[in-house]
């Protein structure tokens, strides 16, 4: 990926940000990956950076919600397919006019020098708010798989303020386990997804394995 994005002319860098930039992840953490393009951001990066920046890896889902891009730019969050397991990729396209590195993220390469943000990737974004003010759409299945993955995370980091936040989202209680999201996954989400929905239960037996004790964990 870094060798391909490195060789588009369209591209000034790439960027890992979140708890896996700044050292701190675990196997549940998200991909925070941030590519800064030169002006102005065509639209095709700006709706679909995964498949205008012909990325590799096999897509389980997408899901948009427009009003987290930066200004002038894109975001996309990509489910991938690894080892039978979903990963999910918060993928921002960042105009390199107004692109600043966030405090934690990762250099992994870029061409030229980048202005530095005195706070994190969240606090950068809110500075540069996305032209764009739409969510996510709360009726696609594609978001009910989200919240699920994202409540197998905080279950098995034993966060529970986060996964009762994900619970009440999705409608559902709070239980000490994953009953409840099983049956959010098998009766809200329609065959065309079962790819992503085996994979996302294989997600939920491995966060039932690994619960840690305590929430000690960044997002």
């Amino acid at each position: 990926m870094e060798r391909s994005l490195s060789a588009d002319n369209r591209v000034h860098g790439m960027w890992l940000a979140g708890s896996l930039g700044c050292g701190r992840g675990d196997a549940f953490s998200d991909v925070d990956l941030i590519v800064t393009v030169h002006a102005p951001v065509p639209a095709d990066l700006r709706t679909d950076p995964f498949a205008a920046l012909r990325l590799p890896g096999t897509v389980l889902y997408t899901r948009r919600k427009p009003r987290n891009a930066p200004a002038g730019g894109g975001y996309l969050a990509v489910c991938l397919e690894l080892a039978g397991l979903p990963v999910l990729v918060d993928l921002y396209v960042w105009p390199v006019t107004n692109a600043t590195l966030p405090v934690g993220a990762t250099v992994l390469f870029q061409h030229g020098e980048t202005p530095r943000s005195p706070v994190g990737l969240i606090e950068t974004l809110a500075q540069q708010p996305a032209n764009e003010p739409a969510g996510a759409d709360p009726d696609d299945p594609t978001n009910q798989l989200y919240l699920i993955q994202l409540a197998a995370k905080y279950h098995a980091r034993a966060d529970h303020l986060r996964f009762a936040d994900m619970c009440r989202r999705l409608k559902i209680s709070a239980d000490e386990n994953t009953d409840a999201l099983r049956q959010v996954l098998a009766g809200r989400v329609p065959p065309a997804n079962n790819a992503a929905v085996r994979a996302v239960g294989q997600l939920l037996d491995l966060a039932e394995a690994n619960r840690r004790p305590r929430s000690e964990f960044p997002p």
